[in-house]
């Protein structure tokens, strides 16, 4: 956007000619965000950027940022001394705020109406001799007063005129092709095209136009007694004034001193406020405005009747020990008795069953209850239950089954679905792939999973016609069913055990899905016999007892909704193998380091009667030290 930027550069030259001089004295706490007290007090959506520099520099801790901020610095002309804590910092009074302002009745919310930058300053007087250069324009620069104060308002430039393409000599012109024929009444309603008349494009710019991507946007600017105002047109300046004319301003919304006085606050490298009821019509707008430069999702997309439960949003971006943390909680208005519980108490255990090198998993609880509440929702609106109902039909036609008596009833427990390394089973086919998928599900009804999945095992045999043979191996004493194309019967030992498998010409047979019962209410399925062997009875090395794992997944809520987890290591490890001749590139080695410093990245959602929580954590490698002269690594 051009206003901040227009900011930022104007405080470093006003830095540049007033310098002002370095204390050694450790920087003070963050002030109460003064800036609240000129915003409306229903202001929808609210950010605040820390100015500390103290608060940036902890990211050089890590080893990604410090890279990163080393990169940038070398893109600076050599001339240029600037510092941020001695140049900018002293000039500023607090957090940089920048805010979207309530729709006025009547009129539509823009991008350029209601966007507002508050830099709150400690002598508002230094910017004068910029404002000074901008009245000098007087061909662009637009001067006058509201109720008293100053604002200059810099239209956006003209957009010059195409010129007219030179006329052709006249051509015979092609025949017109024939045209489609419109679909009647009698047209199947699979077989009618959709017209552009009914596709919704109210959430998505024009990509046949160019402009979209550099839309020119005027600026506007006024200094208040200790803030700095600008925006793209003086609309949003002038709102800005009469709420500081007023007794009526944000920092007596009880909702947005609820976000000040959270704990993250105080470390938090940028902080952003929304006002639920209130930015629902804001966002509306927003994806209707023409000139915006990025799709907005409408409320088309988002459930009304949810977000009444709820009053306000705050989301803190944080530098922990470990990495890089964003939280986000939303509060309700009243508080809900939790009716479905579908936080798991002991998250790590259904976890066990997953292997230490695991490269990602997605848990949860109650496949079950989450089924039919998302089915519930889809049938309220007439195109999604068109779909859930050939979704049933499908699998009633395929398999035989129903899916929600046959399929979903049973996964009434915690689940985890994962990838892990196996050079076994269906996908070890694929060279140098290393690749197993897995599914691991708790159950309170085993005997409806068993009967289940031996409706399965008939309906595999019977589709294929023979090709697909059921065998039953037995590993380590636990009696695994393997989905098996083609072959004859053999027998080997594994571990002490023997083991039933199927051949062809003396080559083994491939094996399409295994299962197994790992304990007495836990199934464990995967692609594959030779994907599953090293998960029975249990992995030789679990993931809950892994560092990676409990680094990514310690300071996250406890209980909660279950993780996404991915090991950023073991993952690369996996690409790299893969892939090779893409990623031993000389381009990409520079970047390998880089990318290899991310060790993890989790996130989770817990909740409790007054709130919803979010999550997220990127786990970073440290700063990594020099090597002292005459020191061996």
């Amino acid at each position: 956007m051009l206003s901040p930027i227009i900011t930022v550069s104007l405080l470093s030259a006003v830095a540049i000619a007033s310098p002002v001089a370095q204390t050694s004295e450790p920087a003070a706490a963050e002030p109460t965000v003064a800036s609240a007290n000129i915003l409306p007090a229903d202001t929808p959506l609210v950010g605040l950027v820390n100015t500390q520099a103290t608060a940036w520099e902890s990211l050089n801790r890590f080893y990604l940022f410090e890279r990163a901020f080393t990169a940038a610095a070398q893109f600076l002309p050599p001339t240029i001394k600037f510092n941020y804590a001695r140049d900018i910092e002293p000039l500023l009074n607090g957090p940089v705020m920048f805010a979207f302002l309530p729709k006025v009745e009547g009129t539509t919310a823009s991008i350029d109406n209601n966007f507002v930058l508050l830099v709150p300053v400690k002598d508002e007087t230094r910017i004068q001799s910029f404002l000074d250069s901008m009245k000098a324009d007087s061909q662009r620069v637009k001067v006058r007063e509201y109720k008293g104060i100053t604002i200059l308002e810099m239209q956006p430039p003209k957009k010059p005129k195409t010129p007219t393409p030179p006329s052709l000599p006249e051509q015979t012109p092609l025949p017109e092709l024939p045209k489609a024929p419109s679909p009647t009444n009698d047209t199947p309603k699979s077989k009618q095209l959709p017209t552009l008349g009914k596709l919704k494009a109210a959430a998505m710019p024009d990509l046949t136009n160019p402009d979209w991507l550099n839309q020119q946007r005027g600026f506007a600017i006024a200094t208040l007694p200790g803030y700095v105002v600008s925006g793209f047109t003086a609309k949003s300046i002038e709102q800005v004034i009469d709420t500081s004319q007023t007794d009526k301003n944000l920092a007596q919304n009880p909702q947005f001193q609820q976000t000040l006085q959270h704990p993250q606050y105080g470390k938090s490298l940028f902080t952003i406020y929304e006002n639920l009821p209130n930015f629902v019509p804001l966002i509306n707008d927003l994806a209707k405005d023409p000139s915006l430069p990025f799709p907005v999702i409408g409320t088309d997309s988002i459930n009304l009747d949810q977000l009444k439960n709820f009053g306000s949003v705050n989301g803190f971006l944080t530098v922990e020990p470990e990495g890089l943390r964003f939280q986000a909680t939303a509060y309700r208005q009243t508080p809900k008795s939790e009716k479905d519980n579908f936080q798991v108490e002991q998250p790590e255990a259904i976890i066990s069953k997953l292997p230490g090198a695991t490269y990602s998993a997605f848990t949860g609880r109650n496949i079950n209850q989450r089924w039919l509440m998302l089915a519930e929702a889809v049938s309220t609106k007439p195109q999604l239950k068109d779909w859930l109902t050939q979704l049933r039909s499908f699998v009633r036609t395929s398999t035989g089954l129903d899916l929600e008596k046959d399929i979903t009833s049973w996964m009434d427990g915690d689940y985890a679905f994962f990838l892990f390394p196996s050079k076994g089973g269906l996908l070890g086919s694929i060279p140098d792939l290393n690749l197993g998928i897995g599914i691991a599900i708790q159950t309170n009804n085993r005997a409806a999973a068993e009967n289940t999945l031996k409706k399965l095992d008939e309906f595999i045999k019977s589709f294929s016609n023979g090709e697909v043979v059921v065998n039953t191996h037995d590993i380590k004493g636990k009696s695994v069913t393997s989905w098996d194309v083609g072959g004859g019967a053999s027998q080997s030992s594994l571990v002490g055990q023997t083991v039933t498998s199927w051949e062809v010409g003396g080559e083994a047979s491939q094996s399409l899905l295994a299962y197994t019962w790992t304990d007495n209410n836990t199934i464990v399925i995967t692609t594959g016999y030779g994907a599953i062997q090293d998960l029975i009875p249990q992995p030789y090395i679990q993931l809950p007892s892994t560092y990676n794992f409990q680094t990514a997944t310690n300071s996250l809520p406890r209980p909660n909704y279950g993780y996404f987890y991915l090991n950023g290591g073991s993952t690369l490890s996996w690409i790299y193998g893969f892939l090779p001749s893409i990623f031993n590139n000389e381009s990409v080695q520079p970047w390998k380091s880089l990318i290899g410093s991310v060790y993890s990245l989790s996130a989770t959602t817990a909740t409790t009667p007054e709130q919803e929580q979010f999550d997220f954590l990127m786990v970073l490698a440290p700063t990594r030290k020099p090597i002292e002269a005459g020191k061996k690594e």
